[in-house]
């Protein structure tokens, strides 16, 4: 890990200082998850399909993952986000109205996303989701440190 560049008792570090730590995997949607091949009992709704014209977009800032999921037809009490083992978000939508449909995708995350700290919104057609990124540990006790600040030697 590179020194810290100190400046009037106040320790910075470059950026090069955080280059040891590997990149965090962008986030990937995964494959809709089914419960085996010849599922035992019968589904307790009979889902149909999402609506042909919903869709779900990742970006990817500095500071947070945004994802934007078209949700035509569907009400906001009928939307659930839920987190597994702190790196999979799971979006599940349910519409029990004009033939209703069912949508469900859940999307992986790096080790850089703070799921715990989800924020979503609903305007009744567009959900937008913000997950925070949290900054890759750094490790300030460095094995050899220098000597006193001031002080040659």
């Amino acid at each position: 890990m590179p020194r810290p560049l100190s400046s009037g008792g106040v320790v910075t570090y470059s950026a090069a200082a955080f280059s040891s730590y590997p990149a965090p995997e962008p986030p990937t949607i995964l494959a809709p998850s089914s419960d085996g091949p010849g599922q035992p009992y019968d589904p307790f709704l009979s889902h149909a399909p999402p609506p042909a014209d919903s869709w779900i977009q990742v970006e990817t800032t500095q500071g947070e993952y945004r994802l934007n999921v078209r949700l035509p037809g569907f009400k906001r009490d009928g939307i659930t986000l839920a987190t597994k083992r702190r790196r999979i978000l799971h979006v599940v939508a349910d519409s029990w109205e004009n033939g209703g449909g069912h949508f469900e995708r859940r999307i992986s995350f790096g080790y850089d996303a703070d799921l715990v700290q989800v924020r979503a919104e609903f305007d009744g057609e567009m959900l937008r989701i913000s997950i925070p990124r949290r900054l890759p540990p750094v490790n300030l006790w460095q094995t050899s440190r220098p000597g006193p600040m001031g002080r040659s030697g």
